[in-house]
């Protein structure tokens, strides 16, 4: 799956979808766009008082979804590599449950729940980008 800057990445799963690629996810890792998830992270967190429209707002949200899919397979593989039952596989495991919940959720009738959900999604999609190999989890985006 590539994505363009700023673009829907192609052949992205519907939203409420738990379809996983790529089978091996550390074999992919490298055709990660990081650089393109990152902008698209910075660009949904930049708004602060900022009043984006709502066209912006759903282009983001799709644009997060189809991120988080993309990542969600590597964190899940992070996760399983993991001691079982301790600490952090489970905080790892109660972290992609919200974040499947919160992708399935849409922003809502409002401009506020609206800009509350894109900002939710940006910082799931900072937390699963720090899960990739080889990545240092403390300093992306």
């Amino acid at each position: 799956m590539q994505t363009t800057p700023d673009a829907i990445p192609t052949a992205a799963p519907a939203a409420g979808s738990d379809q996983v690629r790529p089978t091996h996810p550390a074999d992919g890792a490298d055709e990660v766009d990081t650089d393109t998830i990152q902008r698209t992270i910075l660009r949904a967190l930049a708004h602060g008082s900022a009043s984006p429209c709502r066209e912006e707002l759903v282009e983001l949200e799709a644009l997060l979804r189809g991120h988080i899919h993309l990542l969600l397979p590597y964190a899940r593989a992070r996760a399983n590599s993991l001691p079982p039952a301790g600490a952090r596989w489970l905080r790892h495991q109660a972290r992609l449950a919200w974040i499947g919940n919160q992708v399935r959720r849409g922003l809502g009738d409002g401009m506020q729940s609206a800009r509350q959900q894109v900002r939710s999604l940006a910082l799931d999609c900072r937390w699963l980008l720090r899960q990739l190999p080889g990545r240092d989890r403390k300093t992306t985006p």
